[in-house]
């Protein structure tokens, strides 16, 4: 056997370890080794582009091929690296057309091409191959399908782990912030009582009842009371800065009937409903098994009354009043049983380029209402954090908002 022949059924032996090509016969397999291509390849060589004609199949004899994709600012998004005995380019065998990804060697190898031509012939004498090439295909259609999936997945999951420790860090800065900000607020205050009582004692009244020492001694207390105001103002404040981090909220694990929970929150709120001239309505469409919960009644009270304040602030402004629906349901995913708590309204709505900003801490566009833009931050907070559950709020000028609050049946420890 000379040198030709000895390399030809080195070649023939290596082709049978392609997948598709296993069907073909000795004289087949001789017949396509006889009209193919052997090709060296370089490491970091490129074996064709996006958009290049596609006439040939490339089956890998040694060495590693990286199928891709490039966008216009040049990221690379791989699609498949692929080893010996693999092939590419194969969807050109089926319609001729241009390359549909780009492909470049990791390493140097060597190649067999096979042209649309030769394999075409080939389909006439071996119908099975045909069956094999679209089996191969739709195997790696699949594959890639499921890896982009995953990869879409954990695309979403690092967006949501960075948007929860974006507001975590902001939480515990602000909740610092405010509980050094405590201190000297109490000087003040303190220093304040001291003035008012200085200024009321029996020293002050028994100076010389002269006009001028009198107006003076009033508008001094008149300072000090108007310094008191403002000192219990800003302490409230404050509480609210510390209560946008979850961790200064304490509440107590509980397994508790799930509608009637939500009742009772909705009756806390009914004088603030009526004063509103808010019609809160409330249905639940939970079979008797699935309404139990294990979770913190403190916390699902303060994001749904925040929720509902919400509604009255801004949905419903100036007292007009409207239509408010609380909904509870329940749903399976991939993660367990999550309970589904929506609070709709029919108002206002938010402008489009307000809603993004929603749950942003300190915004808000309610200030001259008393809207300090904390609550929501804190609903956000208490939903991710502490009843480890998600919260999504749609909204539109003029046609209401809806706000979608999910959390597990069993809130974990």
């Amino acid at each position: 056997m000379d040198d030709r022949q000895k390399a030809q059924t080195t070649l023939t032996e290596s082709l049978r370890h392609v997948p598709f090509l296993q069907s073909l016969t000795d004289g087949q397999l001789a017949q396509l080794v006889e009209r193919g291509q052997r090709q060296s390849m370089a490491a970091g060589q490129v074996l064709f582009h996006k958009g290049d004609a596609g006439h040939c199949l490339y089956a890998i004899l040694a060495g590693r091929v990286q199928i891709y994709l490039q966008d216009d600012h040049g990221h690379v998004v791989v699609l498949s690296v692929l080893k010996a005995g693999e092939v590419f380019g194969e969807m050109a065998l089926l319609d001729g057309g241009v390359r549909s990804a780009s492909a470049i060697s990791l390493s140097p190898g060597e190649l067999f091409r096979l042209e649309r031509e030769t394999f075409v012939d080939l389909l006439t004498t071996s119908p099975p191959l045909l069956s094999r090439l679209f089996a191969d295909l739709t195997q790696r259609i699949r594959h890639t399908d499921e890896r982009y999936f995953q990869d879409e997945i954990a695309k979403q999951t690092l967006r949501a782990d960075m948007e929860r420790e974006r507001h975590r860090s902001l939480a515990q800065m602000v909740a610092g912030v405010a509980h050094e900000v405590n201190t000297p607020l109490g000087i003040i205050n303190t220093a304040a009582s001291i003035i008012k009582r200085e200024l009321t004692s029996e020293t002050v009244k028994a100076l010389p009842h002269d006009r001028k020492v009198h107006m003076l001694v009033a508008d001094l207390l008149e300072t000090a009371d108007l310094m008191q105001k403002n000192i219990v103002r800003a302490h409230t404040l404050i509480q609210s800065f510390k209560n946008l981090s979850v961790s200064q909220i304490v509440d107590t694990k509980e397994t508790l009937r799930l509608p009637e929970v939500v009742e009772e929150i909705l009756a806390l709120f009914s004088i603030q409903a009526r004063q509103a001239k808010l019609d809160v309505t409330f249905t639940h469409t939970l079979p008797e098994p699935q309404r139990t919960w294990a979770g913190y009644r403190g916390h699902l009270s303060r994001i749904l009354l925040n929720l509902l304040t919400n509604v009255e602030r801004y949905a419903y402004p100036d007292g007009t009043g409207g239509q408010v629906a609380v909904t509870l349901d329940t749903h399976t995913d991939h993660q367990g049983p999550h309970f589904l708590l929506t609070v709709r309204d029919w108002g206002c709505g938010i402008a489009p380029e307000n809603v993004p900003h929603v749950f942003d801490a300190f915004f808000t566009t309610g200030r001259g209402k008393g809207g300090t833009g904390l609550g929501m931050a804190m609903v956000y907070n208490l939903v991710t954090e502490s009843l480890h559950g998600t919260i999504h709020l749609e909204s539109a000028p003029s046609q209401g908002t809806t706000v979608t609050v999910t959390f597990p049946h069993v809130v974990p420890d």
